[in-house]
């Protein structure tokens, strides 16, 4: 049985402690310690930490009390199989270093579920989150102000003052951190109630400013499509408010809109980038079972420019911005797809938690909102290195542990193949988002004829959860088999 003990236990609050370590002091504090000889980071010491104080509480719930995560097969063929990579490339020292940071992540999220399945301390981790990552968000709005540093600035317009980055080293690096605690905020607006629900609003909005003003065309795209695959999970008569919302804020912040045009071209930074992905396709072909080692991807890279002396980039050394590629040069197509597998499996659980939340509209809502930042990470994984990134990464690997802590009580629920929406008498025939969506659907549908607008909304196959509850492939995707319209899924009782 899953741990229900009061908030007080205190191998839960040990646990919360060690987690603490890796959620301030990762993203606040940008340098290195050598010890030894060796630079370590913040990441490498704080995880150990939170990993060491949560034994107690995984030794107190045991094995069989454990949360599920959901990704445990695909972890374990990734683990594995980049061991073995490890071995037949050598066993280095940095091969294995690499390994262990990998392992220690997943290790976290046994380590964060654990903590996360308790709501008083489930609250209390998503707030120091959220308000370390405001504390970024103030710097670097500072840095904007102030700008003293400037990284990547061609082609912006020349109203740019600089590109934020606040305690990171790079704008890119920063907004793969801020697309999480976005997602970590939102779960709070939905979470909360009174003041504190406000004050969320108010750090979001922060928010997504700092991240338009890191200029990285990516994670906006990125996080425009996790919220809107979320947004149209839970109720497609969000989806006007949110686009519209969403545009609402772009021009009020100087050079978004040429760099929002900017994403279609195919010249400058995009024409880099394939030439990128070509090195990484051909190490990969190169070395398609065992790869060139975890975490050597550079010396990879260095070796297939060397030998294509017609890929011509200027550089002996460089990522592939595309985490996928770039671990399957390391460990070879095999890890590779496992790799991916794990990712995908993570934002996947949205899904699967969603089906069974039902009439748990704030849970629904958290989930959703958790789910958001995943797919918006793991997307924008296809345009950088941001598996790469420890500073980063590490909280999508802390964002995967709460998210399995808030959907381990529905783990067993059965799941219902829609969900449908009430209108009379809910909580959102009364809210005031509500009557937004009525004002702009009013607007909407006097442009684009009013019938032809709720005839969309009604047969469009996402709304409403029905893409994820009656599509055979999503539902076979998921794991789910196939049942009928608003009946539970076999193998749920």
């Amino acid at each position: 049985m899953l741990e229900r003990s009061s908030s007080s236990s205190w191998a839960g609050w040990l646990a919360l402690v060690g987690t603490a370590f890796v959620l301030v002091f990762a993203p606040l504090y940008p340098g290195r310690i050598t010890l030894a000889g060796i630079p370590l980071d913040t990441v490498i010491l704080t995880v150990p930490i939170a990993i060491l104080f949560g034994i107690p509480l995984l030794a107190r719930i045991g094995p069989e009390g454990f949360p599920r995560i959901g990704i445990e097969l695909p972890a374990i063929v990734f683990l594995g199989w980049a061991l073995l990579s490890a071995v037949f490339t050598g066993a280095q020292a940095s091969v294995i270093a690499t390994w262990v940071r990998y392992a220690s992540y997943l290790m976290l999220v046994c380590v964060v579920a654990a903590v996360a399945v308790d709501p008083a301390r489930r609250r209390m981790m998503l707030w120091i989150l959220v308000i370390v990552g405001s504390v970024t968000v103030v710097h670097g709005f500072w840095q904007y102000v102030n700008p003293t540093v400037y990284i990547g600035m061609d082609g912006l317009d020349t109203s740019v003052a600089t590109r934020v980055f606040a305690t990171f080293e790079n704008p890119n690096f920063y907004a793969e951190f801020l697309v999480l605690v976005f997602a970590v905020t939102l779960a709070l607006v939905f979470a909360e109630k009174g003041v504190l629900r406000y004050i969320a609003i108010v750090l979001l909005v922060a928010q997504a400013m700092a991240l338009l003003l890191t200029y990285t065309r990516g994670s906006w795209l990125a996080l425009a499509l996790g919220l809107g695959i979320v947004v149209l999970m839970i109720d497609a008569r969000l989806i006007w408010p949110f686009v519209l919302s969403g545009a609402a804020i772009v021009p009020f912040v100087p050079g978004v809109l040429d760099r929002v045009a900017s994403i279609f071209s195919l010249e400058g930074t995009a024409s880099f980038r394939l030439k990128l992905w070509e090195v990484a396709g051909e190490s990969i072909a190169e070395r398609p079972l065992f790869g060139a080692g975890l975490g050597r991807f550079y010396d990879a890279f260095r070796a297939t420019v060397l030998s294509h002396p017609e890929i011509t980039l200027g550089y002996l050394s460089y990522g592939a911005h595309n985490s996928y590629f770039q671990l399957a040069a390391e460990v070879g197509i095999l890890g590779g797809i496992a790799f991916a597998w794990m990712v995908f499996g993570s934002c996947r659980m949205g899904a699967f938690y969603n089906m069974r939340m039902a009439g748990d509209m704030r849970s629904r809502l958290v989930n959703a909102a958790l789910t958001a930042g995943l797919v918006a990470f793991a997307v924008n994984a296809f345009t950088s290195n941001a598996f790469q990134h420890p500073r980063g990464a590490v909280f999508f690997f802390v964002l995967v542990g709460i998210q399995a802590g808030v959907g381990a009580e529905f783990w067993s629920s059965p799941a219902v193949a829609r969900v449908r929406v009430r209108k009379a008498g809910t909580a959102w025939a009364t809210s005031y988002a509500a009557r937004v969506y009525g004002s702009i659907e009013g607007v909407v549908g006097a442009m684009l004829h009013t019938s032809v607008t709720r005839w969309l909304l009604a047969h469009e196959p996402i709304g409403g959860g029905r893409l994820l509850a009656t599509s055979r492939v999503a539902r076979v995707v998921i794991g789910e088999g196939s049942a009928g319209r608003g009946e539970a899924l076999p193998g749920d009782g």
